[in-house]
């Protein structure tokens, strides 16, 4: 049955693909989007025909949610890197090669799309899913979390992909994103500066306060959390334990090239997505010391279990969250996080 399905995969990524107007098309940079006037919702007389339609992101959810499932089935990683992009294409990597090529399973429920009212080239959309661990969901009911994914597709000619997914918090809502009379969202510029933050921003300054803690220049601005200044007191904690192995200790967080996304809310405010890679660096004080041991969540990534004199590990997270309107004097709050373990290097 498995491979009789595998067999019809290249006609389902092509419904994707060349489904163009049909499977709706949506590409990555949100730069390129017209900027939303602040507060405001298109309303269904000025606004432009979408190129992508409700109807048709529904369809392309339901696509390429089920190839994703059929390919894990499969242990198909080839296959999947076709139909993800940008920061999920080294996630999804990570997820079979980290489970010999049995990456986890999931059943998805029934999504809720923000599909913003874009006339051009790149296109993208938002949906927020119920997802559940297991083949079909069928695992306890308390492991169901929401999904932020959000799809893009270059231009017209090109395939939908998934470019960002990420999970909200436990009991945590997604914002009230800003619908026309037609139920059509609203792009935010990348530099929309109606925003606290302008999406641009979010990544620079919550790798800062990652990095410094409660007492750095823009700890004000982000509300303090596990994803966070948390990691501050983590970073502390473990260069402690560092010098006592005799080693030297750094994290530090970076924005990436993947693009941004941002959607008006209903307060004025944006719902923004954004990734972010942290890179960790143990290295020997002395030539003498002791080999480093790659941890064990991390072999998968290595030839060997241990590196001398220096070893990094880079992870790549992706994060969701709700920025308010400026003037507003209230911190953004990252209000979803996922990420894993994506590439291991030494000397």
């Amino acid at each position: 049955m498995l491979v009789a399905t595998l067999m019809l995969l290249p006609v389902v990524l092509a419904a994707c693909s060349a489904g163009g107007r049909e499977a709706g098309g949506a590409s990555p940079v949100a730069a390129t989007t017209p900027a939303a006037t602040p507060g405001g919702t298109a309303t269904a007389s000025t606004a432009p025909v979408p190129v992508v339609t409700l109807e048709e992101a529904r369809r392309v959810v339901t696509r390429l949610l089920a190839t994703d499932d059929v390919l894990r089935a499969g242990g198909e990683l080839r296959m999947a890197l076709e139909i993800v992009r940008d920061g999920q294409a080294a996630l999804t990597t990570a997820a079979y090669r980290a489970n010999d090529m049995e990456p986890p399973r999931y059943g998805w429920g029934d999504p809720v799309l923000y599909v913003p009212r874009l006339d051009r080239a790149p296109y993208w959309f938002t949906a927020v899913v119920e997802r559940r661990d297991g083949p079909g969901g069928r695992e306890r009911e308390d492991d169901a979390r929401s999904a932020v994914l959000t799809f893009m597709k270059e231009n017209d000619e090109s395939r939908w992909q998934l470019s960002f997914a990420t999970l909200l918090y436990s009991g945590a809502e997604p914002p009230e994103v800003a619908l026309d009379a037609e139920g059509y969202a609203t792009a935010l510029s990348t530099r929309d500066e109606s925003l606290e933050i302008s999406p641009q921003l979010m990544a620079p300054l919550h790798a800062t306060v990652a990095e410094e803690g409660s007492q750095g220049f823009s700890a004000a601005l982000i509300a303090p959390g596990e994803h966070t200044t948390g990691y501050s007191a983590e970073i502390a904690e473990r260069k402690q334990q560092a010098r006592h192995d005799g080693l030297n200790f750094d994290s530090i967080f970076g924005a990436t090239k993947s693009p941004v996304f941002g959607l008006r809310t209903r307060d004025g405010g944006g719902f923004v997505q954004y990734a972010m890679t942290r890179t960790t660096t143990l290295s020997a004080k002395l030539p003498s010391a002791p080999w480093i041991a790659i941890p064990q969540d991390a072999r998968w990534a290595a030839e060997q279990p241990a590196m001398a004199k220096e070893m990094r590990i880079i992870e790549t997270h992706q994060y969701a969250a709700e920025v308010p309107a400026k003037g507003s004097r209230r911190p953004a709050e990252v209000i979803a996080f996922d990420g894993a373990i994506t590439r291991v290097s030494g000397k």
